[in-house]
């Protein structure tokens, strides 16, 4: 089987602008696959914790300044 790539590009040369654009974008995919392997894979409570306090975080805000301070609250008395 032949290789169209090699007859499209066999006497040309890329630029080493491309190339390390190329391996930038590589260095960036591993990057992120290791700290995906990291966070997700080798310390799943990680995950959990950052949820839970996202959660917490959320419960905090859905109270509004005038459900804490009402007077006619059971709460207050």
């Amino acid at each position: 089987m032949r290789n169209p790539f090699k007859e499209l590009l066999e006497n040309e040369k890329l630029p080493d602008l491309i190339k390390t654009k190329v391996m930038k974008d590589i260095n960036l995919i591993n990057l992120s696959i290791d700290l995906a392997d990291l966070f997700l894979v080798k310390n799943p409570d990680i995950i959990k914790t950052i949820l839970d306090d996202e959660l917490d975080l959320r419960d905090k805000k859905d109270i509004s300044p005038t459900q804490k301070n009402d007077p006619n609250s059971t709460d207050n008395e």
